[in-house]
């Protein structure tokens, strides 16, 4: 006979970024949540809670980055205690188009990777992999997943939704983001 069933722990908050006011959707939360509005957690202090809780690894998988997200970025990294800090992006040039944020962001990046892989199919046409996920991990412990990328238009002007996973439920994250990681050191 096994042991007694334990529960999982798995906490979920829902986090928004909302476009600037006037917001129509800002005022039809508002209106429709009430009290509860202020139980939203905002993007930025999802993303600043996974860089205090990470101790070992912060990894922050998004497609594309502009010089605002850069600057974001890079406060996330700078705020961690975590040593190794992990940029994953299609193309990493986009941090040379970011200019001095972009030169600042891959300083203080341990690792930068581009997730964009071409390969030749059994039919020998030319197939490319990239991605279009979203996610902030803190120590597979904490994570972000969500539709924010490191843009001006998602930190300021976007609806943004995604959420912040925190106990069980970040195990299958973890898995996602180890297995990305591990490509790279695999990849010619």
């Amino acid at each position: 006979m096994s042991g007694p069933l334990i529960a999982p722990t798995a906490r979920a908050r829902f986090v928004v970024t909302l476009p600037p006011e006037p917001s129509r959707i800002g005022k039809e939360l508002r209106a429709a949540a009430g009290a509860s509005f202020t139980t939203l957690t905002a993007t930025q202090e999802a993303f600043l809670h996974l860089a205090a809780r990470a101790e070992r690894r912060l990894v922050v998988l998004t497609p594309y980055i502009d010089a605002a997200g850069a600057i974001w970025a890079e406060a996330l990294f700078a705020a961690t205690q975590a040593q190794e800090r992990v940029l994953v992006l299609r193309d990493a040039g986009q941090l040379t188009d970011c200019g001095v944020a972009g030169e600042r962001l891959r300083a203080l990046a341990t690792r930068v990777h581009n997730y964009s892989f071409r390969d030749i199919d059994d039919a020998g046409r030319e197939v490319w992999e990239t991605f279009h996920a979203k996610i902030v991990l803190a120590d597979s412990t904490a994570a972000y997943v969500g539709s924010a990328n490191f843009l001006f238009r998602s930190r300021e002007m976007n609806l943004e939704c995604g959420v912040l996973l925190e106990g069980d439920a970040v195990a299958p994250v973890g898995v996602l983001v180890a297995s990305v990681l591990r490509m790279f050191e695999q990849a010619p």
